[in-house]
C-alpha cells in the first residue's frame, strides 16, 4: 500500500491579539520573531514589524504555513505595508561565543529597538523582552494569533534565506539554497565529506565533533 501523504498544517490566518490590544488603546503594535534557531549553519535572523492593522496583506499567516513562493510574494507586501521593519542578524561565531538561547533574545531585543518608530506594544513569538521600555508579551503560537508576528516571521525568513543562497555560492557543495543550513541528510553527508565550513556552528552537537575528529582531538 503506498503511504498516505502527510497533510500540511491548516492555515491560521493572525491578527486576533492586534484587535484584543487595539480595543485596550494600543495603536501601534509591533511584532518580533526569529528563525535559523536549529539550523547547523548560517546565521540566526531576527525581524520586528509595525504594521497598520488597516493595511495587512491578504494570506497573511505564520511563515511556517507559507510555501516559499508564497511568502516571496508577501514580503515586499509587507515591506511597503508596514509603518516600520527591522531585522537583525547573528552571525555562527557570535552564536558559538554566547550561546543560542541568549543570543536569541538578545537579537529578538535588538530588532525590536532598531524600528525607527517606537510600537505602544510588542509581541514575541513566546520568548521575553526584559528591559524594552515598552509593554510586551511573549506567547506561544503568537506567529498564529498576531498579524505583526506572522509578518516578521515571513520578513525574518524570506531574508535568512536569501542569506543561505549566498553562502551556497560561497560554500559550494553543502547544498545551503536547499537545505538552508538545516539537519536533512544531504547536509550531514557533506559535512561527513568536506567537514564544517567557516559559516558552521562549532558549538552545536554533531558538527562540533566532525571540527574535533579533524582536529585529530
Amino acid at each position: 500500500m503506498a503511504a498516505k501523504p502527510v497533510p500540511r498544517p491548516v492555515k491560521q490566518f493572525a491578527g486576533r491579539l492586534e484587535k484584543i490590544l487595539g480595543k485596550k488603546g494600543f495603536r501601534l503594535v509591533g511584532g518580533v520573531d526569529e528563525v535559523g534557531r536549529g539550523a547547523l549553519a548560517g546565521p540566526l535572523v531576527a525581524a520586528a514589524v509595525l504594521l497598520d492593522t488597516s493595511r495587512v496583506p491578504e494570506g497573511l499567516c505564520d511563515s511556517k504555513m507559507l510555501e516559499p513562493e508564497e511568502r516571496e510574494v508577501l514580503a515586499p507586501q509587507i515591506l511597503s505595508m508596514a509603518v516600520a521593519v527591522s531585522y537583525i542578524v547573528v552571525d555562527p561565531s557570535d552564536i558559538d561565543d554566547t550561546g543560542l538561547g541568549v543570543s536569541n533574545v538578545i537579537a529578538l531585543r535588538r530588532a525590536v529597538r532598531a524600528l525607527p518608530v517606537r510600537p505602544d506594544y510588542v509581541i514575541s513569538d513566546h520568548f521575553p523582552l526584559d528591559d524594552l521600555r515598552t509593554p510586551w508579551v511573549g506567547l506561544p503560537k503568537a506567529d498564529c494569533m498576531s498579524a505583526a508576528v506572522a509578518a516578521a516571521s515571513i520578513v525574518a525568513k524570506v531574508s535568512r534565506d536569501a542569506f543561505m543562497c549566498e553562502l551556497d555560492a560561497a560554500y559550494p557543495g553543502y547544498h545551503f539554497a536547499s537545505n538552508k543550513g538545516y539537519r536533512s541528510d544531504e547536509h550531514w553527508a557533506a559535512i561527513r565529506a568536506l567537514g564544517p565550513s567557516p559559516v558552521h556552528r562549532r558549538s552545536f552537537r554533531g558538527v562540533g565533533s566532525y571540527q574535533a575528529a579533524l582536529d585529530g582531538v
